[in-house]
């Protein structure tokens, strides 16, 4: 996703390589530092937050190995993300590096300078990012963008077919949160399209 000047955006600067992305959109009725705010509530980590909550209702991680690799919903609970920084008001990124298409995900420590050149053999990354922008009068437009990256082909195909198995309900996820950000932006409105 582009901003609306043609600059940039932390996507494009730490995941610009775009193997496997999903994007999901919501108009909300709130002014753009409003939805920030409440996208903001997700790097505090507030139990309160609606946003979180949708993570904390999801699938439990089993307790025993499976045959396929974790959810998507388990991947944004277990990973351990760090901030790849942010545009105040506009645009906050996180990003995680590991296995994490194998039925025991192997997650690696990386920081922010890192994440852009990473390339261990049979690992990738993974960028996420809210973005808001002003969007009519008193609106603001909301995206969700995931960006998965795995730099060698034998891994790349087993994350492929990780990927396609998972991105249905990823979608779901990704609207679920968008509408969780929605509820603590408006106090539960929801948009309406005629």
């Amino acid at each position: 996703m582009s901003s609306d000047h043609g600059e940039r955006t932390l996507l494009d600067k730490f995941a610009p390589d775009r193997q496997f992305v999903l994007t999901e959109h919501l108009v909300i009725e709130a002014p753009a530092a409003v939805t920030f705010a409440a996208v903001e509530h997700l790097r505090g980590g507030n139990p309160e937050s609606p946003t979180l909550r949708v993570l904390t209702r999801t699938r439990v991680v089993p307790a025993r190995p499976r045959q396929q690799g974790p959810a998507f919903e388990e991947i944004l609970r277990g990973a351990p993300w760090v901030s790849l920084g942010e545009r105040p008001g506009r645009e906050i990124a996180f990003g995680a590096a590991g296995r994490f298409w194998t039925p025991l995900p192997i997650w690696h420590e990386i920081t922010a300078d890192g994440f852009a050149h990473y390339q261990r053999p049979r690992s990738g990354t993974i960028a996420l990012s809210f973005a808001v922008l002003p969007y009519q009068r008193r609106q603001s437009l909301l995206t969700f963008e995931t960006r998965m990256c795995v730099a060698d082909p034998v891994s790349r195909r087993w994350a492929e077919l990780h990927w396609h198995s998972i991105k249905p309900a990823a979608r779901t996820v990704a609207r679920q949160l968008l509408h969780a950000v929605n509820d603590e932006a408006t106090g539960g409105r929801r948009y309406a399209r005629n």
